[in-house]
């Protein structure tokens, strides 16, 4: 009975929790409601001795309307899930994580200026004009790296900070997200970070950069993207106005010179990417890309890219 009592003790302690720290910080009435009625319901089920299934029910009510444990809740819903004999699932469930395969101690912020150096057409990040703006209360974007045991995980989660500290080179802030991999980090906590990891920000301020300058797609054909064919034929067709996509299309198709008529019928042979992710394998056609609707060139022997003349 000893056994039964640390059970008990133990729910009843994960209930009063949900009561006096979950619920004052959800906003919504209706599930507010709901939440409220599990616990009474569950509070019956656990003086009925109860426990594992009184556990699951509020778990289930917090999941279905989007409501995650803090890093205290973790603990307590652990020693449940322990005591109870329960499925370890619920931690995942209530911490809505995406995967358990995240490992401990692994996690660092990404250096972004070397990152942005090396992919200068597909990744910006904001210069330092911009980023010395920022102050306490500002919120910015973090790229946080980790590792997984899952080989699905993408190991890499964005995430926003909120600043609370700004010295010369160096911030403080508290997470203002909660991880879906990273499962180390829990909303508010405290991330320190640097000019060099800040990838976006809410400042109401822009600057050029060649990310946006050659965001618009373009049809290449897959053996250039994939296979470092050469680019040796290209045109601008006029682009349709009933078009439907999520990204605007230049109008650029990109070919190896090569193609056969088969080739050319079969869609899966090209891929829709930006101008960005074609210049950051072969840059060789930026000077033309600013070329009218219409126009075609050719690579020549000199690999000299000449118009080709109506």
């Amino acid at each position: 009975m000893i056994f039964g009592n640390k059970r008990k003790k133990k729910v009843i302690e994960f209930f009063d929790y949900v009561e006096e720290e979950l619920i004052p910080l959800e906003k919504e009435l209706e599930p507010i409601r709901l939440i409220k009625m599990q616990l009474n319901e569950g509070r019956k089920l656990i003086d009925n001795n109860e426990w594992g299934i009184a556990f699951e029910n509020l778990a289930t009510e917090l999941v279905e309307h989007f409501i995650i444990v803090n890093r205290k809740g973790e603990l307590i819903a652990n020693d449940v899930i322990k005591l109870c004999g329960l499925d370890h699932d619920w931690v995942i469930k209530l911490r809505r994580l995406n995967s358990d395969g995240y490992v401990p101690g692994s996690w660092r912020l990404v250096d972004c200026e070397e990152l942005a150096k090396d992919n200068k057409y597909t990744f910006y990040k904001p210069s330092r004009n911009i980023t010395d703006k920022l102050d306490v209360g500002n919120v910015v974007k973090l790229n946080f790296q980790f590792e997984s045991t899952n080989d699905e995980d993408p190991l890499g989660e964005r995430m926003w900070v909120i600043i609370t500290e700004k010295s010369q080179n160096k911030f403080k802030g508290t997470l203002d997200n909660n991880p879906f991999y990273l499962s180390e980090l829990y909303y508010q906590d405290i991330i320190e970070f640097e000019h060099k990891h800040i990838i976006d920000h809410d400042l109401e301020i822009s600057e050029p950069n060649l990310v946006d300058k050659y965001i618009e797609r373009c049809f290449v054909n897959n053996q250039i993207l994939y296979e470092q064919e050469s680019i040796n034929y290209l045109y601008r067709e006029p682009i349709e106005d009933d078009y439907e996509g999520d990204y605007e299309d230049s109008g650029w198709r990109l070919m190896t010179g090569k193609e056969t008529d088969e080739y050319m019928d079969n869609p899966d042979n090209f891929s829709f990417v930006s101008l960005g992710a074609v210049l950051s394998i072969d840059d060789s056609i930026i000077e033309i890309l600013e070329s009218e609707i219409g126009t075609a060139y050719k690579r020549n022997d000199e690999g000299i890219f000449e118009k080709i003349k109506e």
